[in-house]
């Protein structure tokens, strides 16, 4: 039970990682929403993990920015790279 429950976490992940580079490279609107540069003001207090943040921290890329993050996925054999190596980390 505990490795199918991994496949599909696994499975999600990666996923999720393809979606967010599909929204990147597509630079519409949903990439707005993505990268938070909506107008408005920011809540007071810590702020919340963001997809983004989560999936960096996900493929082991700390030591990278958001930006070098998004840089990545708009080059789509790097982002490929990343993703099938981020996935045979945690077991897939």
């Amino acid at each position: 039970m505990a490795n199918k429950g991994r496949s599909l976490y696994s499975t999600i992940r990666r996923r999720q990682m393809k979606f967010t580079g599909h929204i990147y490279r597509a630079r519409g609107i949903e990439h707005l929403a993505m990268t938070g540069k909506i107008n408005g003001k920011k809540s007071r207090g810590r702020q919340r993990t963001t997809y983004v943040d989560s999936l960096n921290t996900w493929a082991n890329l700390e030591q990278h920015t958001r930006s070098q993050f998004m840089r990545f996925s708009c080059e789509r054999q790097i982002w490929k790279t990343l993703t099938v190596n981020a996935c045979s980390r945690h077991g897939t």
